[in-house]
Formats: structure tokens, C-alpha cells, sequence
């Protein structure tokens, strides 16, 4: 197990992906606190850590109040001792047209989205700054590269967490703590319509949009060993969605044209 003696704070886990890394984390043997502002959602996710056969803490925390997150991490410590990877995955999209975007809305997205990230990693920070080191990992979305207009908080709450995790990279980097984003692209999970995931699985050689599961492999890895050298960074786990300008149709196989699309990804095997 590649996280066996470690203990993982996951918050947002009521999201799927949040949840996906949480059970994935358990999976690889840490020991889980986790987190969200449902209770409940927090119980039902320690109840599968301990499942798993891990250790579990489950907490009520509204990230966006610092008395809260500094119990969080009191918290972590009474019942763990120590504090080795903190996974940030709250966010809120609130998507409508920017002319009549909502000012409350707007806010609600920069509170949840970007300042309970800096709460989070500020003071699980301090605790690892103790510890002599620890891993940080901000999930983050393609949004913080991408406009898209009916998202103006989202867009910005996504690009200030790209942004903040290269400055908090630095300042905790002299304490030997790792901060990285991971970053999700278009998933299948997402409410989109039926021409909108056709023309987003046409962006995507391999076809398909993601899924929570696709984010656990690249989360273990920035939680390893195998990542003490990855600084800053910001990994997209996208299917090459940010990178890919749309290829001619002419020079796709025939399963992913336009035309095709809509019927959701194939795995034809290229022959000569």
C-alpha cells in the first residue's frame, strides 16, 4: 500500500471527486479524516474508510470560517498525532449569464471555492511546518485556463487557486511541504446536454469525458514519495482536452466525427 502509515485530511467529500480520492486514499492504506459541511456525508465516508479497514474521523467544518479549520486541524492531531496530506476539493460553480450574475452568487463561489483553500493550507500549513513536511493538493478545474462564459466564479475561483497554490508551494516549500493543483476537466457526472458532451467528447482523442476515478491514481501519486520533487505544479487530468485544438475532421477515424459523437466514445484499435 502507498499511503500505508499516513493520514490524509480530504475536504468537500459530499463532491464526487472529493469522495473518489478519499476511498482511493483508504484503498492505499491511510488512515482518513474526513471532511464537509454535512455531517452526515462525513460519517458516510469514515464508515467507508473504516470499511476499507482504516482508521476514520469524520467532521462537520465550514472551511470558509478559520475558528473552524484551526478545530479541524486540532482535531486531526488529538486523534492522529500528526497531520501527512491534506486534499483540498470544495468549490461551487453557480453558472448563469455575467450581464445578470449574481453579486451574492459571485461571492459564495470566491468563499468556497479559493478562501477555504487558503484557510485549509494555511493552517494544516502551520502543522506541517512542525512536522518537518507534509503534501498539499488543491483540486482545481480546466476553468482556471478556459473562459467559459456563464462561469465568471467559477473561472475565477479556479484560476486563483492555480495561482495561489504556485505562491503557497513556495512559502511552505522551506518546511519540506509539497503543494501541487490537480487538476479535472469535463466529466461525465456533469449535467450536460446531449450536444454539449457530444461536442466535448469530440475534443477528447480519447472520447469520452472523465470520471471521479480518473483523478484517485494522479492523487496517490502527488501523495507519494514519487512526487518529493514536484513543486507547484499544476497536473491536468483532462483526456487532453486544454491542450487539443479540434482536428479536421478528415483526419479523425470515422467513429469520432461529428456525426458519431453523440453516441459517446469507442475503442476501435487503429489497422493499416
Amino acid at each position: 500500500m502507498r499511503l500505508e502509515n499516513n493520514i490524509a485530511i480530504v475536504t468537500g467529500i459530499s463532491g464526487l471527486n472529493g469522495h473518489a480520492i478519499a476511498l482511493g486514499y483508504a484503498n492505499e492504506g491511510a488512515d482518513l479524516v474526513a471532511v464537509d459541511a454535512d455531517k452526515q456525508k462525513a460519517e458516510e465516508m469514515a464508515a467507508e474508510a473504516r470499511a476499507a479497514g482504516r482508521k476514520a474521523l469524520a467532521l462537520g467544518v465550514d472551511v470558509t470560517n478559520k475558528s473552524e479549520v484551526e478545530g479541524m486541524v486540532a482535531a486531526a492531531v488529538d486523534e492522529f498525532g500528526r497531520i501527512d496530506i491534506l486534499v483540498n476539493a470544495t468549490g461551487a460553480a453557480h453558472n448563469q449569464a455575467f450581464l445578470t450574475f449574481d453579486e451574492g452568487d459571485f461571492d459564495h463561489c470566491l468563499d468556497v471555492g479559493l478562501k477555504a483553500y487558503f484557510l485549509t493550507c494555511q493552517a494544516v500549513g502551520r502543522q506541517m511546518a512542525e512536522q518537518g513536511g507534509g503534501r498539499i493538493i488543491n483540486l482545481s478545474s480546466i476553468v482556471g485556463r478556459l473562459g467559459s462564459g456563464e462561469a465568471a466564479g467559477w473561472c475565477a475561483t479556479r484560476a486563483g487557486v492555480d495561482a495561489m497554490t504556485r505562491a503557497i508551494a513556495q512559502g511552505l516549500g522551506y518546511y519540506g511541504i509539497n503543494v501541487n493543483a490537480l487538476v479535472h476537466g469535463g466529466m461525465e457526472t456533469f449535467a450536460y446536454g446531449v450536444e454539449e458532451a457530444a461536442e466535448r467528447r469530440r475534443r477528447i482523442p480519447f472520447g469520452r469525458l472523465g470520471k471521479p476515478q480518473d483523478l484517485v491514481g494522479p492523487a496517490i501519486f502527488l501523495a507519494t514519495e514519487d512526487a518529493n520533487f514536484v513543486v507547484g505544479e499544476t497536473l491536468y487530468v483532462d483526456g487532453g482536452y486544454t491542450t487539443a485544438a479540434v482536428t479536421e475532421e478528415q483526419f479523425r477515424p470515422e467513429w469520432a466525427r461529428a456525426e458519431h459523437t453523440a453516441m459517446g466514445p469507442r475503442q476501435d484499435k487503429y489497422v493499416r
